[in-house]
């Protein structure tokens, strides 16, 4: 069976958005600001790479990869 790319890229949106819902409930932050820090990190970059398949890991792997991601540009700053 083969999955259109309209599938392939709502299921990527998706993943986005319970993400940055996650992220948001877990630092109190905006969802708004959120996501645009979300789509502009390596982890959303990757997200959107249908080549790194990231999207069948689920929201939450995804949300733990970005927040790793923010610590560790934290860390080395």
């Amino acid at each position: 069976m083969s999955v259109n790319d309209d599938t392939i890229k709502n299921a990527m949106d998706l993943t986005a958005m319970m993400a940055v819902s996650e992220i948001a409930g877990e630092t109190e932050r905006p969802a708004v600001e959120i996501l645009v820090s979300f789509m502009n990190s390596r982890t959303g970059k990757m997200l959107y790479n249908d080549s790194t398949k990231a999207w069948w890991d689920g929201p939450s792997a995804i949300a733990d990869s970005y927040l790793k991601e923010k610590n560790m540009r934290r860390s080395s700053a």
